[in-house]
């Protein structure tokens, strides 16, 4: 079905644009939840598992009572995808917490968006020190517009790690529109739909600008290869955050670069000197 779904919507588009959009949507806000590959077993089974508010479900390494931090995964993601970063920083006595974002993993849910998203992610910090900062978040790609998102929204964190994030949702969108095939008149109505399913307009969900505004640190990772999220994203959200550092890596892609022992050092190295 998804392999002539754009010559299916293509043609819809032209004649019901609106029943083209909705089908269309439903594809764009439901994450596909892939098995945890091997790669990822020794994390998740020396995990302490357990499930927040909602159905989240949240992975726990390290010191209980340490300071914490979060691990935002991507679309389409888990929580243990990112969670090479645990060891490292456990020995550095923080409270590690990787999370499954509503509809990915082991949570519950179906559909998502960036707006949902960073509520999802303010709510798991306030349940687990209510009322308390984070020392910081770890997020990759989706996740780090999200947690951007969540910080500019009210969560309280000392410092940002975004690895591979796009910097303007728009594009994400126009991305997505054309490669559905969909018609001037849909894509219209597309962009409606986002705008009003998530509260947010994609224009206005530019990282970097949202970065600008912050006043807490962030290092950006990036891979100059990323066939996913292109390089010029981080490039755009470190010019625009003031106190921002760049990291660029090569070679490593859009999902290497969580394991490369070299950025595990840096990012550790980096939020171990948050004050």
């Amino acid at each position: 079905m998804k392999k002539y779904l754009p010559k299916i919507l293509g043609l819809l588009s032209k004649y019901l644009p609106s029943l083209s959009v909705k089908i269309a949507f439903h594809f764009f806000a439901t994450p596909v939840r892939t098995p945890r590959p091997s790669s990822e077993k020794l994390w998740y089974e020396t995990a302490k598992k357990y499930f927040l508010k909602n159905g989240i479900a949240a992975f726990e390494w390290g010191n209980p009572k340490g300071e914490i931090v979060l691990l935002i995964h991507g679309w389409n993601g888990r929580g243990t995808q990112i969670a090479s970063f645990a060891s490292s920083l456990a020995e550095k006595k923080f409270r590690v917490i990787a999370l499954d974002g509503p509809g990915h993993g082991e949570s519950e849910g179906f559909q998502t968006n960036p707006s949902h998203f960073a509520q999802f992610i303010i709510n798991a910090q306030e349940e687990l020190i209510p009322g308390q900062t984070s020392r910081a978040l770890i997020a990759h790609s989706f996740g780090g517009g999200c947690s951007v998102l969540a910080v500019d929204l009210g969560l309280k964190t000392k410092g940002l790690v975004l690895i591979a994030s796009p910097a303007f949702y728009d594009r994400v969108v126009q991305f997505f529109v054309r490669s559905m095939n969909l018609s001037p008149k849909a894509t219209s109505l597309f962009f409606e739909k986002v705008t009003k399913v998530s509260g947010l307009s994609p224009k206005d969900l530019n990282i970097g600008l949202i970065g600008k505004r912050l006043t807490i640190p962030a290092l950006i990772i990036h891979d100059k290869n990323d066939n996913a999220v292109d390089y010029q994203s981080a490039l755009s959200i470190h010019q625009n955050w003031q106190g921002s550092e760049l990291m660029t890596t090569e070679g490593l892609g859009h999902r290497r670069i969580l394991k490369n022992q070299a950025v595990i050092d840096r990012v550790t190295d980096y939020i171990s000197a948050l004050s």
